[in-house]
């Protein structure tokens, strides 16, 4: 159990925010669950790699302090991710 919650999830951000070094920080770490992520891939019509780039997108915005406990949270973030995928010529994964 994690967060309160006891299911399995596609991406979970630990945030160390430290500096490792002069002028470089470690953010924190990303763990990923493969298995879900293919099977959201699917459930989401989306390519393998488009699900990949967008969990770890999603997951370094963690890291950075966005969150999406709230709608107003949740939008900022959405409209971030979006224009992110779309930079990186992947398609919106919110519409």
């Amino acid at each position: 159990m994690y967060r309160g919650k006891n299911c399995p999830t596609n991406i979970l951000s630990f945030r160390a925010n430290i500096f490792i070094q002069k002028n470089i920080k470690l953010l924190g770490d990303l763990v990923v669950c493969k298995t879900i992520i293919e099977k959201e891939s699917i459930q989401y019509n989306k390519t393998l790699e488009s699900r990949w780039a967008h969990m770890i997108i999603h997951g370094t915005l963690h890291l950075l302090g966005y969150d999406h406990q709230n709608k107003k949270e949740q939008k900022i973030m959405e409209n971030i991710e979006n224009k992110i995928m779309l930079s990186l010529n992947y398609s919106k994964p919110y519409f």
